[in-house]
């Protein structure tokens, strides 16, 4: 008897099995065929979750085990007694604070981390109820449920509630990052009126920050400001890199981006580059317009100009009232050749150009006298700022296309959800801020209903390239975390010279450029079920079906192996 009670408490030791399974000889995976090494990764994976999702079942237990009302009196009554708690969000029972400790020991880990993993559990349990429902099942895994949990801890019971039927279907079938943008998005629709609030705050909390610089003279910056700004520097910061490289800097990308930040330091070194760069004309004088170059020397004033705001002419009525007394400057200034240019008789820009050092020591003679250097400085500054004053800034903005999709009832109400592209999902009202910074372009909508009308070459219309980056955002690959318009278009169907009509939108679809690879150059195969579904099957047999619900693997049944081959394509034709 003694040895079958033994026995028993062996068994649920789990510390006790867990030695035994350490201790045994078990099976050197060296020696397991390529299926049964992916099998045996994947039973590995099976018992993470297992023991993950047990664990969090067993502590919402060990949660029922000590309500408030289970806490002694005197307790109550002495400081520092036990006390209840209420680690969950709204709707969630309140707990003795005494067991969040005893928890925390035996689980070899601090208290807060306890009480964070009993609120997880209670949040699971009471206000997400799909999807605790589903980590019982072990269909999911727990690290995603208590992701979740602690995602909307701040939600009422009614919103909570709102996101689990939400969400609920799609854990465990898109990546983690796939599966948090979706879960944003989800948030921001159900409590639209605090996400703004956040936002609002979240636009104070904005600064530039330097640390220290380290023992090779190298010094980091921290810049923490609204999005599009960001976006705005990033791409002007890229833009003078690229230029640097067309110059010959022979510098990596990072060198040259560090080099860009030391030429946005100097603005006008930054405008110089730009404007030889992409708009070798832009400070090219207008012909029919010399208000910004000097007047003949010797000319008189217009009449009704203000000699006040016009440097250029001031200075020549000064010249027309000297009167020359050294007969040498007067003949070299006669003898010396002319042009009937714009510049009124004279071959260069001296009026332009900063006062010579050289020339103010010889010109020292109280007989030749000359104006004031500070007016000579007055000139070439009111030059410039007229000059800038002229420039369209937005010919230095570099070209952008934004892509928000707003969902109708946004539209209906003026405060929702709307998703950017490479940002992910924003409350609307801040959306609407950003916009207001920038020179917008409205395009009309495109219709997805319809495909565009196929094309016999290889390469991809820019047009239908758009279309397809708008019905799929993402990867379609298993359980891909790829997303954006940096994805390649793969033909489905691997493209054949001399057949027409290859490249249409139902032939194609997005991979990252791994995946693309690995269909294109290894054993992986896939096929196009139908519109928006795709089959994949790994060189193992394994087969995986991809639609807007997401991943789902199959396995290497005969049930998959139907599927994979019903969705076989017909043979093009010439």
């Amino acid at each position: 008897m003694s040895d079958l009670v033994s026995s028993v408490d062996h068994m649920i030791d789990g510390s006790g099995l867990m030695r035994t399974a350490l201790r045994g000889v078990g099976v050197d995976p060296a020696c397991l065929a390529t299926d049964q090494l992916l099998d045996q990764v994947t039973a590995s994976d099976w018992l993470v979750r297992v023991g993950l999702n047990s664990r969090l079942i067993s502590i919402a237990n060990w949660a029922d085990r000590f309500p408030a009302d289970s806490i002694a009196p005197h307790q109550l009554a002495i400081p520092g007694g036990d006390r209840p708690i209420r680690p969950g969000g709204d709707g969630t029972p309140e707990v003795t604070r005494f067991c969040v400790t005893d928890l925390a020991a035996h689980l070899h880990k601090p208290t807060g981390t306890a009480e964070r993993m009993i609120a997880d559990a209670l949040d699971l349990r009471h206000r997400l109820p799909r999807v605790w429902a589903r980590l019982c099942r072990y269909e999911i895994d727990g690290l995603d449920g208590q992701t979740i949990a602690r995602q909307t801890r701040h939600l009422t019971l009614e919103q909570a509630l709102d996101v689990d039927r939400s969400i609920a279907d799609f854990v465990g079938r898109f990546s983690y990052g796939r599966l948090l943008s979706q879960l944003e998005a989800i948030i921001i629709r159900v409590d639209a009126v605090t996400i703004k609030k956040l936002a609002e705050q979240a636009a104070q909390e904005v600064g530039v920050w330097i640390n220290q610089s380290n023992q090779h003279g190298i010094k980091g910056m921290f810049i923490k400001a609204k999005t599009p700004a960001i976006i705005r520097f990033y791409a002007q910061v890229t833009r003078i890199a690229d230029i640097l490289a067309r110059r010959g800097h022979t510098g990596s990308k990072d060198e040259r981006m560090a080099a860009a930040i030391d030429v946005l330091a100097n603005p006008l070194d930054a405008v110089r580059m730009i404007a030889e760069d992409t708009e070798p004309t832009l400070f090219d004088p207008d012909p029919d317009d010399d208000s910004l170059l000097p007047r003949p020397m010797g000319g008189a004033c217009p009449t009704g100009q203000d000699a006040a705001a016009d440097v250029v002419s001031t200075t020549g009525s000064a010249d027309d009232d000297r009167e020359p007394s050294d007969p040498t400057t007067d003949s070299q200034a006669t003898d010396s050749p002319t042009t009937d240019g714009p510049l009124g008789g004279r071959d260069d820009h001296d009026d332009l150009l900063p006062p010579d050092p050289a020339a103010d020591a010889l010109d020292q003679d109280d007989s030749s006298p000359r104006l004031p250097r500070v007016d000579q400085d007055r000139q070439l500054a009111e030059l410039a700022i007229r000059a800038i004053g002229r420039i369209d800034p937005a010919k230095f903005r570099p070209n952008a296309t934004l892509y928000v999709h707003i969902a109708t009832e946004t539209l209906d109400t003026g405060l929702g959800v709307t998703r950017v592209e490479n940002i992910g999902p924003m409350i609307s009202t801040l959306v609407a801020d950003w916009l207001g910074d920038c020179n917008i372009t409205v395009k009309p909508v495109i219709d997805l209903s319809a495909d565009l009308t196929p094309v016999d070459s290889y390469e991809i219309p820019r047009a239908m390239r758009e279309r397809l980056f708008l019905k799929y955002p993402g990867s379609m690959f298993p359980f891909s975390g790829s997303v954006g318009q940096h994805l390649d278009l793969d033909h489905n169907i691997p493209y054949v010279d001399g057949l027409p009509a290859q490249t249409r939108e139902d032939k194609l679809g997005p991979n990252g450029r791994r995946e693309h690879n690995v269909i294109t150059h290894g054993l992986w195969k896939r096929r196009r079920a139908e519109p928006g579904t795709f089959l994949f099957r790994a060189p193992e047999g394994t087969v995986f079906l991809v639609d807007a619900t997401g991943s789902h693997d199959l396995g290497r049944g005969d049930f998959a192996q139907h599927i994979w081959q019903y969705a076989a394509p017909t043979p093009p034709s010439a």
